[in-house]
């Protein structure tokens, strides 16, 4: 599409507007003025459509030199975009240019080509810069360097509309998530407690009936019925809770805020550690544990009664932990117990740090640790890097996104995750800071209650 008249006169004013008062005597010179304006401009008229625009307007206005860009349409097909010519417009046909190793222009009826080649390992023809006179060849030098810089802008401008169009879809894409997915799962929580109710409701009125007599033709049925209703409760609660785990990844993953910030929308509240954001992710993992031979049990000395106060995300915090017990079911290896008998086992268990972030800044200290072989020293400052995988576990499947992610997280909520290793065992850390506030719990080793 062309740019209006008028944009395109704004375009030359503005191209005046920075030549007024500038010597002209020097030809050097006054090339290397254009070539400044050219880039300085483009900053400043930021489309495409106006990049091209300038391509002809800056030999035009600032080197007297009437202009035209020819540029290939999706068949390949060179066609006029942009001129500043009188003359009438003509059919020209182009000896295809080798790119990027053209070094001399193509000489036409009295003009001058100049082959516009795309950036890149095998770059391509993009278009024509067409010079209405015949060039000398400093002229010729320096319309060869003005193309490429223009073929770099235009690279640049190409990706800034992509990304533009990846970040539209991704936008409304969200809203559809939203729409259609988020807003139905309410719908869902509403139905599982439903069912909850109901068969609660079911259970009562069959322990109101009457005892079952020997001579009753529905007897085998009636002592059936509450170990049917125990099963159905047990299953409903199982997919309840799978339900609601599911749903608070999703929901806390597809946040609308991270696509408008660019970046997490944390939503911090108060939350129990053990009871809302551990224990769930430890009931999803405990059958992959189990299938494993893992053990996993609380440190012995974290008092299993207690639990923590914390301001955290539920949602992407609880996928750290999520992040960490997938890894203890992938990489817990068997090693000598102090019975000295192997085992493969997992401890989990909280601390509190009085100067976790120096003096007088309190923080919980959160970790889980798993028997196996030490991380090679080498691996270990790139251990949280996006994609590392250690070369210990190269052969264990993974993408090396889990810890990155961890990181992110943590670091969001101003703490720190870190690693140790006191044999046997591989001890992963997340210190997070203690809210600021005069009132502490009474429960030992937590927070201070956030109000």
């Amino acid at each position: 599409m062309q740019p209006s008249l008028h944009a395109r006169k704004h375009i030359r004013a503005h191209l005046l507007e920075r030549l007024a008062g500038r010597a002209n005597d020097d030809h050097a010179a006054i090339r290397s003025t254009a070539l400044n304006l050219f880039f300085q401009a483009s900053f400043k008229f930021e489309s495409l459509r106006d990049l091209k625009s300038l391509c002809v307007l800056v030999p035009d206005v600032c080197l007297d030199t009437p202009a035209s860009l020819y540029m290939r349409d999706p068949k390949g097909t060179l066609r006029l975009r942009r001129t500043t010519s009188t003359q009438k417009s003509r059919l020209l046909i182009f000896p295809e240019p080798s790119c990027p190793n053209q070094t001399a222009g193509i000489r036409l009826e009295g003009l001058t080509a100049i082959p516009i080649c795309e950036t890149g390992t095998e770059p391509k023809l993009l278009g024509m810069l067409c010079l209405h006179k015949d060039l000398s060849p400093e002229e010729e030098a320096f319309y060869h360097e003005y193309v490429h810089a223009a073929a770099q802008l235009m690279a640049v401008k190409q990706v800034a509309i992509s990304n533009r169009h990846r970040l539209t879809f991704i936008y409304n894409l969200v809203r559809d998530i939203g729409h259609n997915v988020i807003v139905p799962n309410m719908h869902f929580k509403l139905l599982f407690l439903q069912m909850e109710k109901q068969l609660e409701r079911l259970g009562r009125k069959v322990d109101a009936l009457s005892p079952v007599r020997s001579s009753s033709p529905d007897r085998k049925i009636r002592l059936e019925l509450p170990g049917m209703i125990k099963v159905l409760q047990t299953r409903q609660k199982f997919i309840s809770r799978r339900f609601q785990q599911s749903s608070l990844f999703l929901e806390s993953l597809l946040r609308h805020g991270h696509f408008e910030k660019g970046r997490y929308d944390l939503q911090p509240r108060p939350c129990k550690f053990k009871s809302q954001i551990f224990e769930p992710q430890l009931d999803r993992f405990l059958p992959l544990l189990n299938a494993q031979g893992i053990t996993i049990r609380i440190a012995p000395d974290v008092r299993i009664d207690e639990d923590i106060t914390l301001e955290a995300d539920i949602g992407l915090l609880s996928q750290v932990f999520a992040n960490l017990l997938s890894n203890a079911v992938k990489y817990t290896e068997s090693m000598p117990g102090e019975s000295g008998r192997e085992e493969k086992l997992v401890l989990y268990g909280w601390e509190s740090k009085p100067q976790a972030f120096g003096p007088g800044k309190p923080g919980i200290e959160l970790y889980i640790r798993t028997t196996g072989h030490e991380i090679p020293s080498p691996d270990r400052p790139k251990l949280f890097n996006a994609d590392f995988r250690c070369s210990a576990t190269e052969n264990v499947e993974g993408s090396g996104h889990g810890l990155y992610f961890v990181k992110q997280i943590v670091e969001l909520h101003n703490g720190r995750a870190e690693y140790s290793y006191a044999a046997p065992m591989n001890t992963f850390h997340i210190t997070l800071p203690c809210r600021d506030n005069p009132q502490t719990s009474t429960e030992p080793g937590s927070c201070p209650n956030p109000s």
